[in-house]
């Protein structure tokens, strides 16, 4: 069965010096991820990108959206000069031989346990931030440009797809004590735990690949 839609999976975090760190479970679990898709999502590489913000955490949204935005545009562009037109589409986009795409949002999710997948559909209209400034970030940039509620005739039919991996809680409730825990390098047992929540994430991947409802 051929794809139903575009997933732009990207990874929020830190750079350098923070690469390492819990804030940046993202990264690192994308760095899990990647290896796997191409033996899980075989012959889709046309329909699925993966990338990694490159900007510090707060400021996620404005680069990671023009990524996203130029990636799905040009996609749709190459399907269609090869004859592939989706087999099921939105009447809220402009063109109704634009594929659907899904913005899978990979990140840190800090209060849940060690390596927990937890997945939610939507922007905080459908669940709660928590406070993440780089979900934050990336829906107020997508709200700003309209793409995000999709209104009829926006040129992307837009889902958000948000995965969070757990990264665990230090002991105090201090603010400062929560920072230095999120800003820390993530253990050899941590890392080996967002591993682990790799081969879910796939499979949640796979079947977000071939939904059909908008």
């Amino acid at each position: 069965m051929e794809p139903r839609r575009l997933l732009f999976i990207a990874s929020i975090g830190n750079k350098a010096p923070y690469r390492q760190t819990r804030h940046s479970a993202g990264h690192l679990l994308l760095d899990a991820v990647a290896p796997l898709l191409p033996t899980t999502l075989p012959n889709t590489g046309a329909f699925h990108e993966t990338w990694y913000s490159p900007t510090y955490m707060n400021v996620t949204g404005p680069k990671l959206v023009r990524q996203l935005e130029k990636w799905a545009v040009s996609q749709n562009e190459m399907l269609r000069g090869n004859g592939i037109s989706p087999t099921s589409t939105s009447t809220t986009s402009a063109n109704t031989s634009t594929f659907p795409t899904t913005l899978v949002i990979l990140h840190d999710e800090l209060e849940s346990p060690l390596g927990k997948v937890r997945v939610k559909r939507g922007g905080p209209e459908s669940a709660s931030l928590r406070g993440h400034r780089g979900l934050i970030s990336i829906c107020e940039t997508l709200r700003g440009k309209g793409l995000y509620p999709t209104r009829r005739g926006a040129k992307l039919d837009l889902s958000i797809l948000r995965i969070g991996v757990g990264i665990g809680r230090p002991d105090s409730r201090d603010k400062g004590a929560v920072s230095d825990y999120v800003l820390s390098n993530v253990t050899p047992t941590e890392l080996a735990a967002y591993h682990r929540a790799a081969e879910p994430v796939v499979k949640v991947l796979a079947e977000e690949l071939y939904r059909v409802e908008s």
